[in-house]
């Protein structure tokens, strides 16, 4: 073999080497890239529930501001009566609801 082929033949090694390691770095952007690109979107969901959430407790705070609203609120959730009423509770018998009635025996 020649001089200038053995150094043509080394030359070859080293561009072929010099491609490859750019071609490893090309490909470790790439996956970077992708790996942004789901972050944003998962942000971008983030976001977007956080204005929904934001959006409703707007709401609810315009709600508060109504005296019907926190009247309801006081009889629905906290079993809150006005003075004369008489409180109704409806309570649900707990054997009825575990047994079949003995069909299944």
């Amino acid at each position: 073999m020649r001089k200038g082929e053995k150094a043509f033949k080394y030359f070859k090694i080293l561009l072929f080497l010099i491609v490859a390691l750019f071609l490893v770095r090309v490909a470790q952007q790439g996956y970077t890239i992708y790996q942004v690109h789901l972050e944003t979107l998962k942000t971008q969901e983030k976001v977007k529930q956080l204005e929904k959430e934001q959006k409703d407790l707007e709401q609810e705070k315009q709600n508060l501001a109504n005296l019907n609203y926190i009247e309801k609120l006081a009889r629905e959730e906290h079993n809150m009566v006005r003075k004369g009423e008489i409180p109704l509770f409806i309570i649900e018998d707990k054997d009825k609801n575990n047994t079949d009635g003995g069909k299944n025996k």
